[in-house]
């Protein structure tokens, strides 16, 4: 029997614990999955027999949505200069979306794009290179309905500072159904929406936005961030997880969910099975230092690449690389050469210097300039003579670094650091958990090999299970890689998180139920009784699709 739709009609949800209650009784103690015994022994089983509590998410599943207005907050973070970038984001939006309109519910939708508020002067600037209209516009022509977008008003600094009655009709047209969803405008151009928590202008919009809707659905799992449009606004509204929000969180605990591939998403990241290598890159230690120390307390090896990467190569070879900063060197001293730290660092061999950001203009193969250098390369520095001299890529051994040296910069690493017998590609063929949270290279100006040669390296582990997470990573992933990629979508052994950054902190932080905007979406101890059956006698296994009760059945 094929697989069913996992929306099913009715309540089954017991409805919406006030906020206090919530927040006292989402942490209760370990008990069983509701969807019985079999679900947490598979757990317990790929998790080295380590059996986590479920979070008992509120289900977007188990909510009434027939004739009501649903309110979404979706991470379509994924626009550059008003044009849709990466549809990967939205497009792992649409299963939420579906089952809302199958259901019954008309969405509003919302999300952030960018930073438009300043943090020094807090002004928030307007502008349509952050808008929604391109994420808008594709929803549309996926979807063939029309998604329509609001305006109003914007005071200069403050950015929108109400939801007017425009709205209205709009809203309008959407129980109408002569539009198929509403799209709200950057959720950041809204003064409320980093306001802080309690500031009238917080509470301004959360009771603004509450008031558009019935139902409030949480589907971004990649904006951790307690802002008003991802917490604010579920202590107004009956609130749910949408399917995404709960893939990422916690397969494991939707048993029957036909999305669930990997068996326990970031779970499998809180409780690995081992060896656990996880790759991390970026362009600044001290706002990562604190996710690299939380990984490696869980993980048996971290490669690091980047900046961080060549922080720590300064500090331990006592060199200076160009474009690293002094403090960045001095951290990783401190931190990276802690005897504890450094024995779960696996170190690249090789990597590929340059004296200029920009490199030769070629894309360098084995860490090596592989073209004559530029016109435009030779106008910016002088004669042919000056521009090799200054120009040329080439690859170095790390341990052929002498203390006192000065280096040019390192803007990636050479993928003889992914070959056969290397320390790098032994840790990744040995391993049984693989989280890659990182663009190794200055994939902007062509340095894209050890990028390329890491997605390769974990592609070529076929036993092990594989993370990606992030945006730069997945983005690069795709376009360095497309034949990998594709196949990974396709592969029960990859998973891709939409966010890497909401992985990274809920690792850091011990687990996705410990993140504001995950709390807010758990079950009241009444909630998760009434879903066991304990209260009523009909528990969630009754709202589970009939043909499952047929050993047929391969829907879960």
């Amino acid at each position: 029997m094929g697989c069913c739709d996992p929306a099913t009609s009715g309540d089954g949800g017991g409805g919406c614990a006030p906020p206090a209650a919530r927040a006292d009784d989402a942490g209760a103690g370990p008990t069983r999955a509701p969807r019985g015994d079999a679900s947490a022994s598979a757990s317990a089983s790929e998790n080295n027999g380590i059996f986590h509590p479920p979070l008992h998410l509120r289900r977007i599943q188990d909510a009434d949505l027939t004739g009501k207005v649903v309110l979404v907050r979706v991470d379509h973070n994924c626009v550059k200069g008003g044009q849709l970038k990466d549809a990967f984001r939205v497009d792992a939006s649409l299963a939420t979306l579906y089952n809302i309109v199958e259901r019954g519910g008309r969405p509003i939708l919302m999300s952030h794009v960018n930073r438009p508020k300043d943090k020094k002067t807090k002004r928030v600037t307007v502008d349509d290179a952050d808008a929604v209209a391109a994420v808008a516009r594709y929803l549309t022509r996926k979807l063939g309905v029309v998604f329509a977008c609001p305006e109003f008003r914007v005071v200069d600094g403050d950015g929108i500072v109400d939801i007017d009655t425009s709205v209205n009709w709009l809203i309008e047209d959407l129980r109408a159904r002569r539009v198929g969803g509403v799209y709200l405008p950057n959720t950041r151009w809204f003064l409320g929406e980093e306001a802080g928590e309690g500031s009238e202008a917080a509470t301004r919009f959360a009771t603004q936005l509450a008031g558009l809707a019935d139902v409030f659905v949480n589907d971004a799992f990649g904006s951790w961030q307690p802002h008003v449009s991802t917490l604010g606004v579920a202590k107004f509204l009956p609130s749910y997880a949408g399917l995404l929000m709960q893939r990422e969180c916690e397969a494991r605990s939707i048993h029957w969910f036909p999305y669930d591939r990997v068996g326990v998403a970031l779970d499998a990241l809180i409780y690995p099975t081992r060896p656990f290598v996880a790759v991390i890159a970026g362009s600044k230690l001290d706002t990562k230092i604190g996710t690299i120390r939380a990984i490696a307390k869980r993980a048996d090896a971290v490669i690091l690449g980047g900046q961080l990467y060549n922080a720590y190569v300064a500090a331990k070879h006592g060199v200076t690389i160009a474009g690293v900063d002094a403090e960045d060197v001095e951290l990783a001293r401190r931190e990276l050469l802690a005897p504890e730290m450094e024995a779960k660092l696996v170190s690249p061999e090789t990597v590929v210097e340059s004296e200029t950001l920009d490199g030769c203009g070629c894309v360098p193969v084995d860490g090596e300039c592989v073209s004559v250098v530029t016109p435009s390369i030779r106008r910016s520095v002088g004669s042919r003579d000056d521009a090799k001299r200054f120009g040329p890529v080439r690859q170095r051994r790390v341990k052929d670094l002498t203390a006192g040296e000065t280096c040019g910069y390192f803007l990636d690493v050479s993928r003889e650091s992914f070959r056969d017998g290397s320390r790098v590609a032994k840790a990744i063929e040995g391993a049984s958990t693989i989280f890659v949270n990182a663009v190794v290279g200055l994939t902007s100006s062509g340095f894209n090999e050890g990028t390329s040669a890491l997605d390769a390296a974990v592609a070529a582990n076929v036993g092990a299970r594989k993370y990606f997470g992030g945006g730069d990573t997945l983005q690069e992933f795709k376009s360095l890689s497309p034949g990998l990629f594709l196949s990974a979508l396709d592969d029960p052994k990859f998973y891709l998180f939409t966010g890497g950054g909401t992985v990274l902190k809920a690792l850091a932080m011990g687990g996705a139920g410990e993140l504001e905007t995950v709390k807010a979406l758990r079950m009241s101890a009444a909630e998760i009784e009434r879903a066991r059956g304990g209260a009523d006698g009909k528990g969630a296994a009754s709202e589970a699709p009939r043909c499952m009760r047929l050993s047929s059945c391969d829907c879960g």
